[in-house]
């Protein structure tokens, strides 16, 4: 027979523990504020060791140990699309049979869910080829919103 009342050691008691994701462990909670921090990395410059009051808060945004490291984000280009002849008839075809597959919006009029509704999340994806694409609804006279 066992003895289910056993104390199994100092592991749950009085202590907070979480699973960490990045380890894949159970480990106490907040015993990551207790680890020293580290000072961050001096950078070599081109302007004999100087940094501009810009870079320097750069390095401390960082590197600060509450953020932990942030990349730099990259400036978002948008590209027009360059689609031509068969290519952007071919294109606004595979979009419409995406489109058909969404959820319809409902007409008060016919009251029937005949309207194609381009969703944000759609026109996020095909932003480059909404241009060409609204046209092409409107040209077949496709319902849409």
């Amino acid at each position: 027979m066992s003895n289910w009342k056993k104390k199994k050691g100092n592991i749950g008691r009085n202590k907070q523990r979480r699973y960490n994701r990045r380890t894949g462990r159970v480990e106490n909670f907040n015993a990551r504020h207790h680890a020293q921090a580290t000072s961050p990395a001096k950078v070599q410059t081109d302007n004999g060791g100087h940094r501009t009051p810009e870079e320097a808060r750069h390095e401390a945004r960082k590197h600060h140990s509450a953020r932990g490291f942030v990349p730099e984000a990259r400036v978002r280009t948008f590209r027009h699309c360059t689609c031509e002849g068969t290519e952007m008839a071919l294109k606004n075809q595979r979009l419409l049979e995406l489109l058909e597959k969404e959820p319809r919006g409902f007409d008060p009029v016919s009251g029937v869910a005949n309207v194609l509704v381009i969703t944000r999340r759609f026109r996020g994806i095909h932003a480059r080829h909404m241009k060409h694409f609204v046209a092409f609804l409107r040209e077949q006279n496709i319902r849409y919103r």
